[in-house]
């Protein structure tokens, strides 16, 4: 804004006040009024505007006008409205001075401006000034002073600008966390990373794990020593050259790749690359894939100058975290739990208040889709068509979980938390809710949980409200899947399509095969996938042959020895499921589609005997679809029926197919292709049923199924053909990511709180 300014010639000053930007200009009539015009076309990458209103205007002397333009202190107050800014990718200039030797900037790998860096991470209290973030520990120097203060520089009070003199040091420690006294602490780490080690490197948002991506040796080290036997590993190209001769890249996924936000993009692996993806993403023809995103990143990757080590076209950069705990995020909590994991660790001095996973997205038919929504995107906020009349805090799920602020028009997305499986995910959940709302300066005057009663987000919330002395709202957690996607469109009655893999029903059972009406005075359960038992809980969602010979068994099907030599099940694990199965002992009734999916593709023999990670067995099931040719395939059906104006779909003739043929490896893909087609085939009669009482109403697909690309693709296909007008997500992840946007939603749209 100060540069546009000065090329106008115009003077003034500019104030972050009470949430809005206070903007008095000096100047002729004609240049005021071409700067407000021009101004929504020069605003920086991330800069939104909203609107502008002219307060005022007045006519002064030329005596009275201001010799320069000024960034005045911000102000606050009660009625402050704040918009903490987001987490941003490394800008093409700052990359630029970092590997310029003639920069002052040259492998600085703390390097940033106005239009990159930290900032969500480095917030301590708002307005975001430098003396309330972490920056506030690195007085500047007096080359980074004169740039903070120059309007015409791009560092123009740029917060977290820092450079070798006055900002930010790495150090280099070794296993055990004791400093390593060397000169040059990333060329050591590259060195390390070269000779197959596995580093803890610190970045912006939290630790990683870095290993070199075509080093099978290091690969297998870090399988082994993370306890993660399948799961894919996010990795980082060197640049764009060399991730498009390994991936497909469409303009879509390209443009996504280069964004201020930068996320991890899953691609499409090609089938000439050299790349290790059985030990990169075993079982997948996909690859979860980012560009550096700061000059460490970058730094990391390219070799520069006298350094013998070799450039690294790919890096492994996986969370540094171990299962089921958040990522690390201090040098001495890395110490700790990443001990016996990583050989070193590249750590540095900038405090980071918050951690901040990277975000993760996938194009589908052209479309961007979150699926994790933290860095470069969170804690935007998601405009809501009508104000609430109080602050809500919704505390979103057990699995994927964020938190969300609702207040005013605005519902704002804490960034991905994870997992609530661990006291370290708690403590990390424990310290945004405590945090988060201060920094918009609100207090939560109603709490909103999923009503599952050992939900660990739900347990803190009912303690937090009682603390504070304010009601709590129970949202059940399909209707919050709905309305999260609802939310995002500003769609206030729709029929909703919810398909996942859990979630507790008002009658003490398992949903997830929904379809729901929702209307302005809540919600009506309108149709859902015929029930099926669980036998042992998790440990059937662990071991999906449980599933499906429980699914036999309820059509009277016998498991002979060609079946349980073919789910790996022995004679005694056999006797002993039946006799749980007929005396219904530690057994659930589950509704859910994330269950079938799991069911089939065992079925297959696509899925392991045994998943290492959530949705693994429906995931590989998608991939087999996805690598199918065209062909003939084989008829699959299902049955439906009205059981008390509920439209119920029974897929037990599908596995009754499956039971008979027993498909070969070589037909799996294509009994892949007809799965899929049938269940697409079964939502479209979901959503006629639907429709055939409120014809009028929009569809919106939500739930950890609508990730499946293969399903939804097809899915939105025919209801489009149908003229059916459909909504799926965009900016909220369709998983449980996006549940605590719903419930804010959900207690807005209903008017529980006024």
């Amino acid at each position: 804004m100060a540069r546009i300014m000065a090329a106008a010639k115009l003077t003034g000053w500019v104030r972050n006040q009470s949430g809005t930007v206070r903007l008095v200009i000096d100047g002729s009539l004609e240049a005021v009024d071409s700067f407000v015009k021009s101004l929504p076309e020069e605003l920086p990458p991330k800069a939104r505007l909203e609107g502008v209103q002219v307060v005022s205007r007045i006519v002064i002397q030329k005596t009275d006008v201001a010799p320069l333009f000024r960034i005045l202190e911000s102000s606050a107050g009660d009625s402050m409205r704040i918009s903490i800014p987001a987490d941003l990718a490394m800008c093409k200039d700052c990359r630029s001075e970092v590997f310029n030797p003639d920069s002052r900037f040259y492998k600085y790998p703390f390097t940033t401006c106005t239009n990159c860096g930290p900032r969500y991470t480095v917030v301590e209290s708002m307005p975001y000034d430098r003396e309330r973030t972490a920056l506030k520990e690195f007085p500047l120097c007096e080359e980074c002073n004169s740039e903070y203060t120059d309007p015409l520089d791009r560092r123009f009070h740029a917060e977290s600008i820092a450079c070798p003199v006055c900002g930010p040091e790495l150090t280099l420690s070794d296993s055990n966390g004791n400093i390593v006294p060397v000169s040059d602490p990333l060329k050591e780490t590259r060195k390390a990373i070269s000779l197959g080690n596995i580093v803890a490197i610190r970045g912006l948002g939290g630790f990683l794990l870095t290993a070199d991506a075509q080093n099978l040796t290091a690969l297998k080290k870090l399988r082994e020593r993370k306890n993660r036997p399948a799961k894919p590993f996010a990795v980082m190209a060197r640049n764009l050259a060399v991730l498009e001769k390994n991936c497909f890249v469409s303009d879509t996924e390209r443009e996504l790749l280069c964004s201020s936000e930068a996320p991890i993009v899953v691609l499409k692996t090609k089938p000439e690359s050299t790349l290790p993806f059985d030990l990169l993403a075993p079982g997948l023809s996909n690859l979860g894939v980012m560009l550096p995103t700061t000059p460490l990143h970058a730094l990391l990757a390219e070799k520069i100058s006298d350094d013998p080590t070799h450039s690294f076209d790919f890096l492994v950069m996986t969370s540094g975290n171990r299962s089921g705990e958040p990522i690390c995020i201090t040098n001495t909590e890395a110490y700790s739990r990443l001990a016996g994991i990583a050989d070193s660790f590249l750590c540095h001095n900038r405090g980071i208040n918050l951690r901040n996973d990277d975000s993760l997205a996938v194009v589908n038919d052209g479309d961007v889709q979150l699926w994790r929504r933290a860095r470069g995107y969170a804690p935007e906020s998601i405009k809501l068509n009508k104000p609430l009349r109080r602050t809500v805090l919704a505390m979103g799920a057990e699995l994927k979980n964020t938190i969300c602020l609702g207040f005013g028009n605005e519902a704002v997305l804490s960034p991905h938390i994870g997992n609530l499986e661990t006291p370290e995910a708690l403590d990390g959940l424990e310290q945004v809710v405590t945090r988060f709302p201060g920094y918009f300066n609100k207090k939560p005057e109603a709490i909103a949980v999923d009503p599952h009663p050992d939900m660990h987000s739900s347990r803190m919330g009912r303690k937090l409200a009682s603390k504070l002395d304010v009601p709590v709202i129970e949202v059940q957690h399909h209707y919050a899947h709905g309305m999260s996607v609802m939310a995002e469109h500003n769609i206030e009655e729709a029929i909703a399509l919810v398909f996942d893999g859990t979630g507790l029903g008002p009658d003490g059972t398992i949903w997830g095969g929904e379809m729901l009406h929702i209307h302005k005075d809540g919600w009506r359960r309108l149709g859902t996938l015929a029930p099926s038992e669980l036998l042992g809980g998790d440990a059937a969602v662990k071991r999906p042959a449980l599933q499906l010979i429980t699914r036999f068994w309820q059509q009277g099907l016998e498991v002979d020895e060609r079946w349980r030599k073919r789910l790996g099940v022995s004679e005694y694990e056999l006797s002993i499921w039946r006799m749980q199965y007929e005396k219904k002992l530690n057994t659930f009734t589950t509704h859910a589609a994330g269950r079938v999916f799991d069911s089939f593709s065992v079925g297959l023999g696509i899925s392991p005997e045994r998943v290492s990670y959530e949705g693994q067995a429906a995931i590989w099931l998608e991939d087999f679809a996805l690598r199918c040719p065209e062909g003939l395939l084989p008829e699959l059906g299902y049955a439906t029926c009205d059981k008390d104006g509920l439209f119920v779909v029974d897929l037990s003739p599908l596995f009754l197919s499956l039971y008979r043929q027993i498909p070969g490896r070589e037909e799996a893909c294509f009994w892949a292709v007809a799965f899929h087609n049938t269940m697409v085939k079964a939502a479209i009669d979901f959503v006629e049923f639907a429709l055939s009482g409120t014809p009028d109403l929009p569809v919106v697909l939500s739930g950890g199924v609508m990730m499946n690309r293969f399903f939804v693709s097809r899915l939105v296909s025919e209801l489009k053909k149908r003229k059916i007008e459909v909504y799926t997500h965009s900016l909220v992840p369709p998983n449980d990511g996006g549940i605590s946007l719903g419930q804010v939603y959900a207690v807005f749209a209903a008017g529980r709180v006024k």
